[in-house]
């Protein structure tokens, strides 16, 4: 009998796991320790993969009937694409299902950063009222403004739309530009150091590559308008968080916020939580009960479609 081994960071869905059983034994690994999975994925035939554990080479290679790495979600940066490849393990993800509800959870970052929601609740909350007033302290308008999406994928197509919506100019930067996109939702493509030259707010909505990897550093931050807003949606270290402290603290920026860091979870003393400009979320703009069961779902799906020998509809490393 074939076997799945989950190691998705959240319950499965018990719909997409019954689904599973069908076919095969499903074990489900709830200790995230580099360690843990060992034992059991030896003989796994495919493993669903959450963010929560970093499926290494190690791993990959002491599966012996492995064939199919399915990602609960979009990122794949969790996964040794490299050492899959060689080992002849296909790796999908989910990329469609969630993409309304991080482009949701990327407008609620943007507003509460713009608008001080955070501060405004603790100050309703702590009987400090006339703070309210104190000096730097100001609602920012999003109509008229102009807000750049890096990364005009899934997700910042969706975000452009919203935007739009608020009354923004939204331009765009991407490797290729979306011609078909700048039609139909009226978003402007800029090459990447105009973008972040001319815009009021910024959310980043792209892989981690080497390539990514510090996209925002010392130079990109003292490009922006001082009163810039930058929104990661992205992964933590597309943003190089020590570059980014100083400039909060430099007055380079006007503010961040994110869901996502580039240790997880992030040490408690790290200077960036102290900063007052910022808004923090413990990585799950993606997470509903409507998209986790999406998620299952199409994760499932995907490691029956391999187990019967068909293509896969996201594959990874083609």
């Amino acid at each position: 009998m074939k076997k799945i081994v989950v190691l998705a960071g959240f319950q499965l869905a018990e719909k997409a796991l019954s689904m599973m059983r069908q076919v095969a034994q499903v074990v489900v690994i709830r200790d995230f320790t580099e360690d843990a999975p060992l034992a059991e994925v030896r003989d796994a035939d495919a493993i669903l993969a959450g963010a929560s554990l970093y499926v290494n080479r190690r791993l990959i290679k002491s599966a012996k009937n492995l064939r199919h790495i399915a990602r609960v979600g979009v990122g794949v940066d969790k996964i040794d694409l490299k050492a899959a490849s060689e080992f002849g393990v296909l790796v999908t993800n989910t990329p469609e299902v969630s993409a309304d509800p991080v482009s949701e959870f990327t407008m609620a970052l943007l507003l509460s950063l713009a608008k001080n929601i955070p501060i405004y609740d603790s100050v309703v909350r702590n009987g400090k009222w006339n703070e309210k007033s104190r000096p730097g302290l100001v609602n920012m308008e999003l109509n008229g403004k102009t807000h750049g999406v890096v990364g005009l994928g899934r997700i910042g197509r969706r975000v452009a739309v919203r935007c739009r919506a608020f009354g923004m100019h939204v331009l765009y930067y991407k490797r290729t530009r979306d011609l078909d996109s700048e039609k139909t939702l009226g978003v402007k493509y800029v090459p990447f150091e105009v973008l972040v030259k001319e815009a009021d707010s910024i959310s980043l909505h792209l892989p981690l590559t080497d390539e990514t990897t510090n996209l925002f550093d010392k130079a990109q931050f003292e490009s922006m308008k001082n009163t810039a807003l930058l929104i990661n949606q992205a992964r933590g270290k597309v943003v190089n968080e020590d570059a980014l402290v100083q400039a909060l603290k430099g007055g380079k920026i006007g503010g961040y916020a994110t869901d996502v860091y580039e240790h997880e979870p992030p040490d408690p003393k790290n200077e960036l939580l102290k900063l007052k400009n910022t808004v923090f979320t413990p990585h799950l703009g993606g997470s509903s009960p409507e998209s986790n069961l999406r998620l299952s779902m199409a994760a499932a799906e995907e490691v029956l479609r391999v187990m019967r020998g068909d293509q896969p509809k996201n594959l990874i490393n083609k």
